[in-house]
């Protein structure tokens, strides 16, 4: 999305000529909260086996090297411990009472990739086995897909497994199926989309009612993709899917308990698009290549969201080697491709796997073998674990390390290694990615949005002109030197679709002052936020939030804008 023509009307208040001096006013972006910082861990042995009836005092937690006191903490299990010797520390003869369960929040996140049936259908149904084994009443399993900037919200959020194992059935379907033109099994994609949508008592989410979104915009975008498949597109790829992981977790930011992200890739790479070069018959990603489509920085802002909103990721590679690209009897022909291509591959993809999986407290594993065997040790993970907590120290925004370790040296352990504070910014921008799916504040004022007739550029993109009004009632303005008082306002907005996933989140802050004689005056107006909003496809699931900078009040809505084609 590209934005342009921003505008703030001041409607009842001075002429231009006479307009005040920008004033200054207090910004939330200043504001840092003092933040309990909770921290899951998995204890095992050196064996592996995972270790139950440590106490608090077996643990030590450090942030930045600095040892804290940990404030809160909890063994979550399964089964409880044994009241005998744990890691060869005899148990307290009475042992706590155990917490509440935690509430899990599991998203399930598919992308395309190509199976066949021997080694697919082990995956989905060890898949269908642990949510099966890990859901409980009251938990919440979301399945999204991903296929070449087509996200499919395949299950919201439910605890009923009857429709999460259909969802995850039609997508063990699309795996094993092999389809030669991409438009078409784009096509196929958005077929079984709109399938999930009609079924959802005209619900939809990120869809467009029934249009084809492919056929309203003239294909520029996949035409692209299609004739292309060079790194640029892989690269861009790779940044939309991303985005939209983050955006996924940090609509969860305000849920409690356990939160995880399943995450089955088919390209997390270090260097997007080297695939084309190791396909060219070249072993080597030269210099030029690895500045140029060097995608670490994207997987560490992944990274840092995941442990900014509590989410531990265990991302898989089914594929793993000698079914990457799965090329016919006659593209072999044209190229011939050996084993040493998807060894190439693989070492594309798996370290930037471990190293989510690391920084977050997951555990990785390629291969449809190895990504069986792993699934119900992540059951292990969602059932036993530690919960510690400790009170971070003030300071500025920016992300710090963070280690939990045993003080038994034969036990090790697991856990996200980092923490990362959130300003006002940061929380209204979650607040607003919240309202993309289905998670829509309570209002501490509303705020109107309205949209005129949508237009086509030079490139064919729909450009949408949409309207904010303010209600000045609702925003504090504080008294500033003479007759004048002084305030601000901030503007947020993301954008969901079908074609291209969610947006990053935009916004805009705009100061104002009202004399002492107009205040009364001036409340019974608002402010007008222009926007012109440029879209490839004809719809699109639109978020805005308003946020008073003095007050700290704000108000989010959730608004569909939509291009004749689509209506």
């Amino acid at each position: 999305m590209r934005s342009s023509s921003c505008l703030l009307l001041l409607l009842l208040a001075l002429p231009s000529s006479a307009a005040p001096q920008t004033p200054t006013v207090p910004h939330a972006a200043e504001s840092v909260e003092v933040s309990i910082v909770n921290v899951d861990a998995v204890v095992v042995d050196k064996q592996g086996h995972r270790v139950q009836g440590l106490r608090r005092d077996d643990f030590d937690i450090f942030e930045n090297g600095i040892r804290q006191p940990i404030t809160n903490f909890a063994e979550y299990s399964s089964t409880p411990a044994k009241q005998s010797e744990v890691a060869g520390v005899k148990a307290a003869a009475a042992a706590p009472v155990p917490p509440p369960p935690q509430r899990r929040s599991i998203i399930l996140f598919v992308e395309r990739f190509q199976l066949p049936s021997f080694r697919s259908d082990p995956v989905f149904d060890a898949l269908k086995k642990l949510l099966h084994e890990s859901v409980r009443p009251g938990d919440r399993v979301m399945v999204v897909s991903w296929n070449r900037g087509i996200v499919g919200m395949r299950q919201d959020f439910t605890d009923d497994l009857a429709k999460v194992d259909k969802a995850l059935d039609a997508l063990a379907l699309r795996t094993k199926t092999i389809n030669r033109d991409p438009m078409d099994d784009l096509h196929q994609e958005l077929e079984a989309i709109a399938a999930f949508e009609g079924e959802s008592a005209g619900y939809t989410k990120f869809g467009f009612q029934g249009s084809n979104p492919l056929g309203a915009s003239n294909l520029p975008f996949f035409a692209e993709q299609t004739a292309r498949m060079s790194a640029k597109v892989a690269l861009l790829d790779e940044r939309q899917k991303v985005e939209t992981l983050k955006a996924l977790m940090r609509s969860a930011a305000s849920v409690e308990g356990k939160k995880v992200l399943l995450l089955a890739t088919h390209r997390l790479s270090m260097y997007a698009g080297a695939e084309g070069l190791f396909m060219a018959g070249t072993n080597t990603v030269p210099a030029e290549f690895r500045n140029e489509f060097d995608a670490r920085p994207m997987i560490r802002s992944l990274v840092e969201t995941a442990n900014a909103n509590g989410f531990t990721i265990y991302p898989i590679y089914a594929e793993g080697l000698d079914s990457s690209s799965m090329p016919s009897a006659n593209d072999r022909s044209l190229n011939p491709i050996g084993a040493g291509f998807d060894y190439l591959v693989l070492n594309n993809e798996t370290p930037m796997l471990e190293y989510v999986a690391k920084e977050t407290g997951g555990a990785t594993a390629w291969g449809s073998a190895d990504v069986t065997n792993l699934l119900p040790r992540i059951g292990d993970d969602i059932e036993s674990y530690y919960s510690l907590a400790y009170r971070a120290t003030p300071g500025r925004i920016a992300p710090r390390k963070v280690e939990v370790r045993v003080k038994d040296p034969k036990l090790s352990v697991r856990s996200r290694r980092q923490y990362v504070p959130k300003n006002d910014v940061v929380r209204m921008e979650d607040r607003v990615i919240g309202a993309l799916f289905g998670n829509v504040p309570e209002s501490s004022f509303q705020f109107l949005v309205t949209s005129e007739a949508p237009k086509r550029d030079s490139a064919k993109n729909y450009l949408i002109p949409v309207t904010v009004q303010i209600p000045i009632s609702a925003l504090t303005p504080l008294r500033g030197e003479g007759k004048t008082y002084n305030g601000a306002f901030s503007v947020y907005m993301a954008w969901g679709s079908m074609v291209g996933g969610v947006s990053e989140t935009h916004h805009d802050t705009q100061q104002f002052s009202l004399n002492e004689a107009d205040l009364e005056r001036a409340k019974k107006g608002h402010f007008t936020y222009t926007i012109s909003v440029a879209s490839l496809t004809p719809s699109l699931h639109v978020a805005f939030g308003v946020y008073d900078e003095v007050s700290r009040d704000y108000a989010v809505r959730l608004v569909d804008l939509e291009a004749p084609a689509a209506q």
